[in-house]
């Protein structure tokens, strides 16, 4: 499912009023974030294509009579054409590629999106970011380095858990709105909201 129409326009309210909630007791910035993929993983696509060529090439070999009349070879062009398209699917992506291929994608774009949305240029680098990849079924967390300095960066496990569960469950802007509350707790307990705060970035889901 892509990610703009993954959250009804309801849901999309209610986890940005859970960000407000959250920053009103902590100087934290916190961007929840939910990606279609974070990569084409073209390398699939070519697989696919590989390999339903040379089921096209066995099936002409087996099935197509050189001798008939107007014989043109198709059954390669055919496999070629089915496989690429398989290949194209989500579930065909996730499943044909290496861990270590998805993890490194879906962390690389964290990263990205990170530096696109602006979460390093908090006043006091105290910017988290709440990404969900939803081909891939991972979830990152990742804080400026102003929250690391004072946090470990195993406290943000549980993030991770209450995201990957309410995904898998068929919850997930519960899980949004959970895990965005535990991250306000959490921040707040480090960074208390101050007198002369400002609300830095943009409070709402981002998908892209």
């Amino acid at each position: 499912m892509r990610a703009d129409k993954f959250f009804t326009d309801d849901e999309q309210e209610r986890i940005q009023q859970a960000v407000i909630a959250a920053e009103a007791t902590t100087a934290g910035e916190i961007v929840p974030m939910i990606v279609t993929s974070s990569s084409r993983y073209a390398e699939v696509e070519l697989v696919g294509l590989i390999a339903g060529l040379f089921a096209g090439m066995l099936a002409e070999f087996f099935f197509a009579d050189p001798w008939a009349s107007h014989y043109f070879n198709l059954w390669p062009i055919l496999g070629a054409l089915i496989g690429f398209l398989l290949c194209r699917t989500s579930v065909a992506k996730r499943w044909l590629s290496a861990r270590l291929r998805i993890a490194e994608a879906v962390h690389l774009f964290a990263l990205a999106s990170f530096t696109e949305q602006g979460l390093h240029y908090t006043k006091n680098h105290t910017g988290i970011l709440l990404f969900v990849s939803l081909l891939e079924h991972r979830v990152e967390v990742l804080a400026d380095r102003g929250i690391n300095e004072k946090v470990g960066p195993g406290t943000w496990d549980e993030l991770v858990a209450i995201l990957g569960t309410g995904l898998k469950s068929g919850t997930a802007c519960d899980a949004f709105c959970k895990a965005i509350e535990r991250c306000g707790a959490i921040l707040a307990r480090h960074f208390p909201r101050q007198a002369d705060d400002q609300d830095e970035l943009a409070n709402r889901l981002i998908t892209k």
